[in-house]
C-alpha cells in the first residue's frame, strides 16, 4: 500500500515538471535551421509530419491558419480544433521535442476572412495561447491580439523573430486597418530597439504579394505595406526576411528589396482551375503540399540563408541568399519548382 501510495506521488511530481512547449521555446538559444508552414487543417490526413520531424529543426514557426475552426462559428469549435490536432500522433510526437512558436490568421483565429469585430476573439486568443502553453500569469496574456516576438543567438549572431497579427485590430481603425495602432507602436519599438543582425518578420497574409481576386493580402491597403517600409528603412533594420502564409501554395519571392517566403498548404492546395492565373503572378510556384525550410549560417556578423520548399519526400525549390548592401542578393542559380503539378493533391 505504502509501495503504491509512493508511486502515486511520484508519477505526480513528474506530471506536475512535464516540460511545456513555452519550456522548450525559453530554453532554445541557438537557431541554425528553422520550419514553418501554414493552412493545415485538422480535419483532414496530416502527411506532413515526418519528413518534417527527419529534417530535424531547431524551431517550427506556424503562420497562421494553424487549425481550421470554421465549422462551427464558435470558441468551442477553436478549442475542439485544436485538440484534435493535438491528438493527431505524428504532430503530437514532433511538438513533443520541436520548441513551437507562431501566429494566427483567420481559419485558426474564427471563421474565413473574420476580422476584429469577432465576438468571440477574446476566448479564441485564451485557445491559442493555452494551445502554445503560455502560462496563465504571463503579460502576453493580457495583450489584445497574439503579436509577439522572440530573440536567439547573441551578439553578431543573433536572430529576432516578429510575429504579427493581422486579424484583431483588422478594419476597427481607419488609421491603422491592419495591425491597429498600438501594434503599429509596439512594432516600432520592436524594430528601434533591436540589435539582431537577421529579423525574421511572421504574418499570416502575404505582404508583398499582388491584389487579387477572391483574397487578402496586405496589398489591399498599400498605406499599410508604405508604413511597415518606411519603418524598415527608419530603423536600418538588418536583414528583414517575411514569411507568410494563407494562399494554399508556396512560393519565394523579392519586391523592392524586400525577400518574402510564402509557404501554404499543409493538408490542402489551391484548385487546380487556379493554377494558370497564379502561375502568371507568381513564376516560381510549388501548388502541392509543402513546408518550408530555412537554413541559417554566417559570414562573420552577416546572414546567410537557404530557403527550401520540400514536399514531404524532397527538396522543391533551393534559393541561397546574403544580405549585402541593404538587400538580399541571391548567390547561385536556385533549383526551380518547375510547376511540378504531377506530385501536387488538390483539393478542388
Amino acid at each position: 500500500m505504502r509501495i503504491g501510495i509512493a508511486l502515486f506521488f511520484f508519477c505526480l511530481t513528474l506530471t506536475s515538471q512535464a516540460e511545456t512547449n513555452f519550456d522548450r521555446v525559453q530554453s532554445l538559444k541557438t537557431v541554425n535551421r528553422i520550419a514553418f508552414g501554414s493552412c493545415n487543417n485538422q480535419n483532414d490526413q496530416q502527411p506532413l509530419w515526418p519528413d518534417i520531424q527527419s529534417q530535424k529543426p531547431d524551431l517550427w514557426i506556424w503562420g497562421g491558419d494553424t487549425v481550421y475552426a470554421d465549422w462551427g462559428g464558435s470558441d468551442e469549435t477553436v478549442a475542439s480544433s485544436y485538440q484534435k490536432l493535438l491528438a493527431q500522433p505524428e504532430f503530437a510526437a514532433f511538438r513533443q521535442v520541436t520548441p513551437m512558436i507562431g501566429t494566427w490568421d483567420d481559419h485558426d483565429y474564427g471563421h474565413d476572412n473574420a476580422d476584429g469585430r469577432l465576438s468571440y476573439k477574446q476566448e479564441s486568443q485564451r485557445q491559442f495561447q493555452d494551445f502554445y502553453d503560455i502560462p496563465v500569469d504571463h503579460p502576453l496574456r493580457q495583450r489584445e491580439g497574439v503579436y509577439s516576438s522572440y530573440e536567439f543567438g547573441e551578439d553578431q549572431h543573433k536572430i529576432k523573430v516578429i510575429l504579427l497579427d493581422n486579424r484583431y485590430h483588422k478594419n476597427l481603425e481607419p488609421g491603422a486597418p491592419m495591425l491597429g495602432e498600438q501594434q503599429w507602436q509596439w512594432l516600432e519599438q520592436e524594430f528601434k530597439t533591436s540589435t539582431a543582425q537577421l529579423h525574421i518578420i511572421v504574418t499570416g497574409l502575404s505582404i508583398f504579394s499582388p491584389t487579387m481576386p477572391y483574397s487578402e493580402e496586405w496589398n489591399e491597403i498599400p498605406r499599410e505595406v508604405k508604413r511597415l517600409q518606411d519603418l524598415l528603412k527608419n530603423y536600418k533594420v538588418k536583414a528583414p526576411v517575411f514569411l507568410t502564409g494563407d494562399k494554399h501554395f508556396s512560393t519565394i519571392f523579392k519586391y523592392w528589396g524586400q525577400l518574402e517566403f510564402l509557404s501554404s498548404g499543409m493538408t490542402h492546395t489551391a484548385p487546380s482551375k487556379t493554377w494558370w492565373y497564379l502561375a502568371r503572378k507568381y513564376p516560381k510556384t510549388y501548388f502541392g503540399l509543402s513546408y518550408g525550410i530555412i537554413d541559417v549560417s554566417w559570414e562573420e556578423s552577416t546572414p546567410k540563408l537557404t530557403l527550401f520548399i520540400r514536399d514531404g519526400r524532397r527538396d522543391i525549390h533551393k534559393t541561397k541568399v546574403i544580405w549585402r548592401n541593404n538587400t538580399w542578393e541571391f548567390t547561385e542559380k536556385s533549383t526551380e519548382p518547375s510547376m511540378q503539378w504531377d506530385l501536387a493533391a488538390p483539393v478542388d
